[in-house]
């Protein structure tokens, strides 16, 4: 009946608002822990959040596609093809993440600089000291965003939820330790999150192991497979980039006004 249609949305929906408050959340302690020791890495956070969390944007068709698939194939009553379907994503995942790494490693640099301008060099060491050490996280990040949409296509938002709130929780002491405690500063921000990025992917694998699927099982994805996430994923995508080059295009207009603009910019976005 209605009543217990609304109670299943409710219990499903209430605990997956916490997945939107976790990265908001984690960012917020990133800039206060790092904002108390250096307006200059304060500001520089924000060139490196949009190389490593705006630029993550582009790969929500990895979400939107798993727990579309996963539904479909559960409605089907078919765990052969659910598995199917996340190992698929589970492969794009980590080929994405692999480039990912590959770019940040040897082009991050070039690619903050062109983002802040030559001229703002402090901002530009202290953004690559940022995104280097996140950069690391890129592989494992995707897969675990592949096994966290796998688990709400089954309707289970308390696992992917719980995961991130000890990832969140990691960050938070993370940062006080490494940045307060030993003076770590941006870096030691930069690694409390790679942390706990790596804990909460690991967290969402082995929730859906804990369902009877292979969180570590990939296959290579065939031209089907391919027409079918496109088909599924290609308007979010569209809709999401462009509200993410808005967001992009705020912070490289306020890397123009000077250090002390851009970390009361940064202060302002994450509040």
């Amino acid at each position: 009946n209605l009543w217990d249609q609304i109670t299943d949305i409710v219990s499903f929906s209430g605990p997956a608002v916490g997945l939107w408050i976790c990265g908001p959340l984690m960012s917020l302690i990133d800039t206060m822990v790092v904002g108390q020791g250096s307006s200059v890495e304060l500001a520089a956070l924000g060139p490196g959040t949009v190389l490593c969390d705006y630029t993550s944007y582009m790969f929500m068709f990895l979400s939107i596609a798993t727990s579309n698939l996963v539904a479909v194939s559960l409605a089907k009553q078919d765990k052969n093809e659910v598995q199917h379907q996340i190992s698929v994503l589970l492969f794009i995942g980590l080929a994405c993440g692999i480039l990912m790494l590959i770019f940040i490693k040897f082009y991050g640099c070039w690619a903050l600089t062109a983002f802040t301008g030559a001229k703002n060099s402090e901002i530009i060491d202290a953004a690559n000291a940022y995104v280097q050490i996140r950069g690391l996280a890129w592989p494992v990040w995707l897969v675990g965003w592949v096994a966290q949409s796998a688990s709400l296509g089954m309707k289970d938002s308390m696992g992917p939820v719980a995961a991130l709130a000890v990832a969140s929780f990691i960050n938070g002491i993370g940062d006080i330790v490494l940045c307060r405690f030993f003076s770590f500063g941006i870096s030691g921000a930069a690694w409390a999150t790679m942390v706990s990025q790596v804990v909460a992917a690991f967290l969402m694998i082995r929730t859906l192991n804990e369902k009877g699927y292979n969180g570590f099982a990939i296959s290579f994805p065939t031209v089907n497979d391919f027409i079918q996430i496109y088909a599924i994923a290609a308007p979010a995508f569209i809709a999401i980039m462009s509200k993410t080059a808005f967001y992009a295009m705020l912070v490289f207009f306020a890397t123009s006004m000077g250090t002390k603009k851009v970390a009361a910019h940064q202060v302002s976005r994450v509040t």
